[in-house]
């Protein structure tokens, strides 16, 4: 049986906010420290093994700008890890940057946003924050998009390399696991419409073997519905993929499709407290 315990979540998130004029910054603060013990996580345990018990934990700090002609950028700073994995006198200590980011919004709804940021999209089965791992997920991207009233639309496009290379384009995964990725993704609704629909099309390119160039794609393509009136949430999502795995030369070819329904009980017509099934 895959099994895993979690002990200990959130301590602490404090926020501070400071405005002046059309000028504002937010500071928030977290520290997460999370207890667990696995006995067959994953994979079935031997018998000869013994269960494993660990306290992971995410120390962050996010500084966000927003000025009032469309300009906002933010950082957020984070550094994870295992307690006792660092020395007590620790000379090598390593902090991550989550988020580091810039977006100017044009007028008539249009944006753009550079720089590394968290894509999170639908129900996050595509596209995820990943906040449930101590690490999260972030990504080096360029964002453009489109968001007026029932509609969004955004385009996004990333490059990534090991270094800045003299000759060559070769790219050795072990930072960001593609090196190149296409994604479109369009929504309709709004949070007083019931139904929402969104279209999803991602087109993403590994590297492969050992030559200049040899790039695999591999595209996934989809869409998310949710319809959510006042008695339940219903939420369908269908997904299709194909190309090449992860820059081999093995085929893909697979769907995948789940459906949702939570209820939610109410008294004298207000909305108590939700039940999936």
């Amino acid at each position: 049986m895959k099994t895993t315990f979690i002990a200990l979540a959130l301590l602490a998130v404090p926020s501070m906010m400071w405005a002046q004029d059309e000028n504002e910054i937010n500071i928030d603060a977290q520290i997460r420290a999370r207890a667990e013990y696995r006995n067959g996580y994953q994979s079935l345990r031997g018998e000869s093994a013994q269960p494993a018990s660990f306290i992971n934990e995410r120390a962050r700090l996010g500084i966000g700008y927003q000025r009032g002609d469309g300009l906002s950028a933010k950082i957020s700073m984070q550094q994870v890890g295992v307690w006792g994995a660092n020395p007590q006198i620790d000379k090598a200590g390593r902090i991550m940057m989550n988020e580091a980011w810039g977006q100017l919004r044009f007028g008539e709804g249009f944006f753009a946003k550079l720089g590394r940021q968290i894509l999170s999209y639908d129900d996050e089965r595509i596209f995820g924050a990943l906040d449930w791992n101590v690490a999260g997920r972030s990504h080096d991207a360029l964002k453009l998009g489109y968001e007026k009233d029932m509609h969004k639309l955004h385009l996004i496009l990333a490059y990534n390399q090991n270094d800045e290379n003299k000759l060559g384009t070769k790219f050795n995964t072990g930072g960001q696991p593609y090196k190149y990725m296409q994604t479109l993704w369009y929504h309709y609704g709004n949070n007083e419409n019931p139904l929402g629909l969104s279209l999803l099309l991602a087109n993403i390119g590994y590297e492969a073997g050992t030559g200049e160039g040899d790039t695999k794609y591999m595209q996934t393509l989809g869409t998310h519905v949710t319809y959510r009136p006042e008695r339940f949430d219903l939420q369908a999502s269908a997904y299709y993929q194909t190309g090449k795995l992860d820059g081999s030369t093995m085929n893909v070819s697979a769907g995948w499709l789940v459906l949702t329904l939570v209820l939610s009980p109410t008294t004298n017509g207000n909305s108590t407290w939700p039940t999936t099934t």
